[in-house]
């Protein structure tokens, strides 16, 4: 799987520009505020409908335009694909595969397979269960659109469940329609749980490899899923159930639900201790290439196919041994990266494309 081309139109500070991808590693450099990050940004919008820097798409209209658009275009082992995303100032956003616009957003998902990493994502391991949680259905959701369509269905029902909560003051009446919401919201989510499951078995062994890889041996890695018991969804719809029944008094004063996979998390733990609390930074950075380097196996073996590799200023903060390393990791795949200056560089063929003022323009390829 590669791109081919990105064509941006009224993209953020892009006016108009297209370029074009080669195989291998591309080198996106320039100074801060030029658009480096925009570029990226767009593929993974149009790759997965949301952007990882804001969830109010208007934001990437161009100041003073009434639309912006963007256009992916890649080859497959089984054909080329073109992804498209448009959005205008009243918010109206569509999404498009091959010129055909998509009555699902789950239809967008796994044409283009994108593996994406910026800075921000150290909150992976630092911040909230939600980082975490999102890190797992952006993932699962890639790999399976009826995955995507559980977690809508699944929201629907708590919102519903939660509104019955807060609202419904007679309690005979919220403990005859409980049930009703109990049962269809254990339903969902004891598959959710199970797939989430899944993947943290998969990524559990290739991320401590990858942690052992960037880190010399010095660090170990330890993952697991924190959610209902169970390895059946039957099994973990009962565990919901009695869990359900159990925190009710406690989610009616509350006025919400308190457990499900909306609250759950994953235990990441460095070296025997919660990594959340005992990791550097620098640590942390490579506890999510590890997370990074896995998710590329599990792609890899999922599809038949490699995925693609968008990394957003990778490099910063990481010494010498571990950037030559990354690279060594990225051999075979496409990866598109960016950087205000890239002090070690490939040993191999790449491509450089410098970003100024929102134009984009493609350097010779390095030998």
């Amino acid at each position: 799987m590669k791109i081919t081309k990105v064509k941006l139109e009224n993209y953020r500070n892009y006016h108009y520009s297209v370029v074009e991808f080669d195989d291998g590693i591309t080198l996106i450099s320039g100074a801060n505020g030029q658009g480096k990050t925009n570029l990226v940004e767009s593929i993974v919008l149009a790759s997965t409908t949301k952007s990882p820097r804001t969830s109010s798409l208007q934001e990437t209209i161009r100041d003073g335009e009434t639309q912006a658009v963007v256009e992916i275009c890649a080859e497959r082992n089984y054909g080329n694909i073109t992804l498209g995303y448009k959005i205008d100032s009243k918010g109206d956003k569509h999404f498009s595969v091959n010129g055909n616009e998509v009555k699902k957003l789950s239809e967008v998902f796994g044409n283009i397979v994108v593996i994406y990493f910026c800075p921000d994502h150290l909150k992976i391991v630092s911040a909230s269960p939600a980082e975490r949680r999102d890190f797992m259905d952006t993932d699962i959701s890639q790999l399976s659109g009826s995955y995507y369509n559980l977690l809508q269905r699944y929201n629907k029902i708590l919102m519903q469940r939660n509104k019955l909560l807060k609202t419904e003051r007679d309690r005979s009446v919220l403990l005859s329609m409980i049930s009703v919401y109990n049962e269809q919201l254990a339903g969902v989510a004891s598959l959710i749980i199970k797939t989430r499951k899944g993947f943290i078995e998969k990524l559990r062994e290739p991320a401590k490899e990858a942690m052992k890889f960037i880190s010399s041996a010095k660090d170990e890695l330890e993952i697991e899923y924190v959610g209902a018991r169970g390895a059946s969804a039957e099994e973990i719809k009962t565990e919901l159930l009695k869990a359900l029944e159990f925190n009710l008094e406690r989610d009616i004063e509350l006025g919400y639900t308190s457990i499900g996979p909306h609250r759950d998390d994953i235990y990441l733990g460095l070296n025997g201790k919660d990594a959340r609390s005992y990791s550097s930074q620098g640590q942390q950075r490579s506890i999510v290439l590890a997370l990074k380097f896995a998710e590329m196996e599990i792609f890899k073996n999922e599809l038949g196919e490699n995925p693609i590799l968008v990394l957003d200023d990778v490099f910063s903060e990481l010494d010498t041994t571990r950037q030559r390393r990354l690279y060594e990791k990225m051999s075979g795949y496409q990866a598109i990266m960016t950087g205000t200056a890239f002090k070690f560089k490939p040993t191999g063929d790449y491509q450089q494309v410098i970003v100024k003022n929102g134009n984009a323009k493609i350097k010779q390829i390095k030998r």
